[in-house]
């Protein structure tokens, strides 16, 4: 799938062939005018919609051919613009959802593990440092066998929404599976250890709710793990595995608590130069 430059110069060619078309109309013979003109429209609608669509709509007005051909080829810009529109509209949402968790709203692993890949390059090439935050929920396995997996659901629905407000806009936060939910920071650990206790306070502010009136649904509480790219790791597979290895230390000090890479005792990789 082509990115978003590639998008946008493709567009722009389009757009220049399209006027080159429109322009070419005005020296063409009399017979060939309406085709120039309608090809680039066509490409007009095509790399531009809606915005496409009334360019040529308005450009049609003093085009030199007959007054019906001008209205026939207003309008048809204008609904060919626009059924383009709805159709990229389309693309995007469809593109969107594709990659979004549906219960919780946030990213899925595939956008997340593509933006991690990303975030590292982005690193090697300009400096810097990048964060990998690893949450998970304490004892939602018996929280769900407790209360159901309805009110287990809604639970996860809450804290995705939790992390999602809390988290800053630079960072990407993603659904693992299950009761897991990573975060990308931009930046040091110290700068996603601020992240991480912040969210971990509003997981524990969550109020699930009553699931009845003879049963009050407990606050949860979350453990996390934290590695850094290239502080702690020489690549994203390596950046996983010692952020897990922290989020699984943390577990094992008690949970409800934030551990980094730095904290741990063994570290059998080499750190990254």
């Amino acid at each position: 799938m082509p990115g978003s430059r590639e998008r946008a110069n493709w567009r722009l060619g389009a757009a220049l062939l399209a006027l080159a078309l429109y322009a070419a109309a005005w020296g063409a013979p009399a017979d060939v005018r309406p085709a120039a003109a309608l090809l680039g429209a066509v490409i007009a609608t095509a790399a531009a919609g809606r915005a496409g669509g009334v360019v040529v709509a308005l450009g049609a007005v003093v085009l030199p051919v007959a007054v019906p051909v001008r209205i026939a080829l207003a309008v048809a810009a204008l609904a060919n613009g626009e059924l383009h529109e709805r159709h990229r509209r389309s693309a995007r949402a469809l593109a969107a959802r594709s990659f979004t968790d549906r219960l919780t709203g946030l990213r899925n692993y595939d956008f997340f593990a593509e933006a991690m890949r990303a975030e590292v390059a982005r690193v090697r090439r300009y400096g810097g440092c990048v964060t990998l935050l690893l949450l998970d929920l304490d004892r939602f396995k018996a929280f769900n066998d407790h209360h159901g997996h309805a009110a287990g659901n809604r639970l996860l629905a809450a804290v995705g929404r939790t992390i999602e407000r809390e988290k800053r806009d630079a960072d990407v936060a993603a659904r693992f599976g299950g009761e897991e939910f990573a975060v990308l920071v931009p930046g040091r650990t110290t700068d996603a250890a601020v992240v991480a206790e912040r969210l971990r306070a509003a997981i524990a502010d969550i109020s699930p709710g009553p699931v009845s009136r003879h049963d009050l649904s407990p606050g949860v509480t979350a453990s996390a793990g934290l590695a850094t790219f290239p502080v702690d790791a020489r690549d994203p597979a390596e950046l996983f595995e010692l952020a897990d290895r922290a989020l699984y230390e943390a577990k094992r000090r008690g949970r409800d608590r934030t551990v980094t890479a730095a904290d741990l005792v063994e570290r059998p990789l080499r750190i990254a130069r």
